[in-house]
């Protein structure tokens, strides 16, 4: 299996790694186990969570020490590029979502449509992620739903 994480795993993720498990979240310690259980399969972000983590890494008080994590991160779990095909989803799904009244943050939508496009099981710990028609595959390994 390919996964997608959103960018509230990556964090997770990150905040998992090296961290004495007393001090971890349930959300970090069950995403860094579930990421630890993968064996083969693949986990992937969306570039545009590199965006995100940026933004965060450029706020952050520790810039130094969260920019390393962040590379880190980016060996382990490579980011996917976002084309015109994805575009193309997100489109599609936003309009979908207008005209039945619901709504999803646009970076969170375009990540979905990323994993979607791909044809990868979206990992993520938002609860809007729950207006996506069931054509989206989803998994949320913070709450331990894999």
């Amino acid at each position: 299996m390919t996964y997608l994480f959103d960018t509230n795993h990556c964090i997770c993720l990150m905040n998992g790694w090296g961290s004495p498990v007393h001090r971890l979240t349930p959300q970090e310690r069950n995403t860094a186990e579930a990421f630890g259980e993968i064996g083969n399969d693949t986990v992937y972000m969306s570039e545009v969570s590199v965006g995100e983590l940026l933004y965060g890494v450029a706020r952050s008080q520790k810039r130094e020490y969260n920019r390393r994590r962040l590379d880190v991160l980016l060996s382990a779990v490579p980011p996917v590029p976002v084309t015109r095909d994805v575009w193309e989803i997100y489109g599609e799904t936003k309009a979908e979502l207008s005209r039945i009244g619901k709504t999803i943050p646009d970076m969170d939508l375009l990540i979905a449509s990323t994993a979607k496009c791909h044809g990868m099981i979206l990992v993520a710990n938002d609860r809007h992620m729950r207006n996506l028609s069931g054509s989206f595959v989803r998994e949320n390994w913070a709450e331990n739903s894999r």
